[in-house]
């Protein structure tokens, strides 16, 4: 990895992830099934995009949080498996050069977008030559 690029590293929550994404967490969370949602990511110059699956899922159950640069998803959504709620979880290691505090989110038609913007220091500055 070179210096311009951000690092987004996928990371298990301690005592919290399935091993397998569809595997049930019977023990760590009765009356819910835990999936971990698939995830695009594109890079550009000024932003990381993520762009998550949550079926059923909808702004008012998604909860983002970002502690010691790790971002955790948690998206409940309305469908069931086997009689219960499932519950979509993933978290991602950020990097210093993502600016946590502009990071924005929205749901449409079971998508989670994030927007991921850099800082400062992290962007390109081309320097023009006279």
């Amino acid at each position: 990895m070179n210096n311009n690029e951000v690092n987004v590293q996928n990371t298990q929550a301690e005592n919290t992830a399935c091993q397998n994404p569809a595997q049930e967490c019977e023990q760590k969370h009765p009356g819910f099934v835990q999936m971990m949602p698939l995830v695009d990511i594109l890079e550009c110059a000024d932003n990381v995009t993520m762009w998550f699956e949550i079926p059923g899922a909808n702004s008012s159950t998604v909860k983002i949080e970002v502690k010691e640069k790790i971002m955790s998803i948690e998206a409940e959504s309305s469908l069931r498996r086997n009689g219960k709620t499932i519950v979509f979880k993933r978290e991602f290691q950020l990097s210093d050069r993502i600016d946590v505090e502009h990071i924005t989110a929205k749901t449409k038609d079971g998508v989670l977008t994030l927007t991921l913007p850099k800082s400062e220091s992290a962007k390109v500055h081309r320097i023009q030559v006279s």
